[in-house]
């Protein structure tokens, strides 16, 4: 009790301190002081204010993220009591949804597994599908967009008229361009809302470029070798920014040991080292080396590849790929350290995640 009476005083001061001086920091200790005292309803209160204020403050965001982490965790474990003791659709369903929303697919699909399996609720496979969807956006592997569509047609068989699991059939059809599908999506969901201004200009689109539409298997295969959606952009930045990289390519193919140095982007290609036809032959094998190595990942569900090292008598070539590109070095040995570096500048690779290939 004298604890709690503390823990108040030290808020009634942290908030008029807060109200005077609303700087990030006094933020923060407001935060800190609520997050002593468990209330994470507050804290994820006062670090959103603050975000207000103070846009992309890092101590702010990642308190933030805690607090929302702990709070998602606390209703798992109070949505599973209640699932032991009453299990019910709506605990099921709300589960599910909480463990996507945390990325957790893998439980989130157990659960709905389970929840069919004890109910045969057509519910759960709207929740399996998804998962299987949301696996797909992030690998873009086709099976997973199989099994997520066939889900969704043994939903549909018995709730012909949920416009939620054929919006999310259409989101997969549209992201891989599978237009006549999506063509088809479009003149269900005008069955069910007649007259619907955006989806009728929906459909007229989708229904001038579904003509000569690959078939939903090629389209899917297609995604998965390059890993791009049809709504994807593949050049991230123009083609005068790709070439102000070229200092940065020429001072890392003078080094010693170094063979050559490539940046690949969208159909931009520039090469430090090779010379002429042999430059396009070597910056045309990085790219297939690329491609090959996304698209074996995606097929392993390993997700999208950040490093692939190949390494043999030729010595050792090393890609990195990231949100602006991709950058190669082909070298006697493997890139020191200062090399490494480079290349995660080169390609916008961020600091964490990814497959290593």
């Amino acid at each position: 009790m004298f604890e709690r009476i503390l823990n108040r005083g030290r808020a009634r001061t942290l908030a008029r301190k807060l109200a005077s001086e609303p700087t990030a920091e006094n933020y923060l200790a407001m935060a800190q002081s609520y997050a002593s005292g468990g209330q994470l309803t507050q804290v994820a209160k006062v670090c959103e204010e603050g975000l207000g204020l103070h846009p992309g403050n890092a101590e702010l965001e990642r308190m933030l993220g805690r607090s929302q982490a702990l709070a998602r965790e606390d209703l798992v474990r109070d949505l599973q009591r209640q699932l032991k003791s009453s299990p019910r659709p709506a605990v099921y369903r709300e589960l599910c949804e909480t463990q996507i929303k945390a990325g957790r697919l893998d439980r989130a699909e157990k659960v709905a597994e389970e929840w069919f399996v004890k109910t045969q609720d057509g519910e759960a496979l709207f929740q399996r599908a998804q998962v299987r969807a949301a696996r797909y956006f992030a690998d873009r592997r086709r099976d997973d967009a199989r099994v997520a569509l066939e889900l969704l047609d043994r939903f549909l068989a018995e709730n012909s008229n949920e416009l939620r699991a054929i919006r999310l059939s259409l989101d997969i059809y549209t992201r891989c361009g599978a237009w006549h599908e999506a063509r088809t999506c479009l003149a269900r969901m005008l069955e069910i809302r007649p007259g619907d201004p955006v989806l009728e200009a929906r459909f007229r689109t989708v229904a001038s470029i579904s003509e000569n539409a690959p078939s939903l298997d090629q389209a899917l295969r297609e995604v998965e070798r390059t890993g791009n959606f049809v709504d994807d952009e593949t050049d991230t930045t123009s083609s005068e920014s790709a070439l102000a990289l070229r200092p940065m390519l020429q001072s890392l193919a003078s080094k010693p040991g170094v063979n050559g140095a490539f940046y690949i982007q969208g159909g931009t290609a520039l090469v430090q080292g090779p010379r002429g036809a042999t430059a396009e032959r070597y910056a045309r094998g990085v790219r297939e080396l690329l491609t090959i190595g996304r698209s074996s990942a995606r097929r392993l569900g390993l997700g999208a590849p950040v490093d692939i090292q190949v390494e043999g008598e030729f010595g050792s070539i090393s890609i990195r790929s990231g949100s602006i590109g991709a950058a190669a070095l082909w070298t006697e040995d493997r890139p020191n350290e200062k090399t490494s570096a480079a290349l995660d500048y080169l390609s916008g690779r961020e600091a964490q995640g990814g497959t290593h290939a």
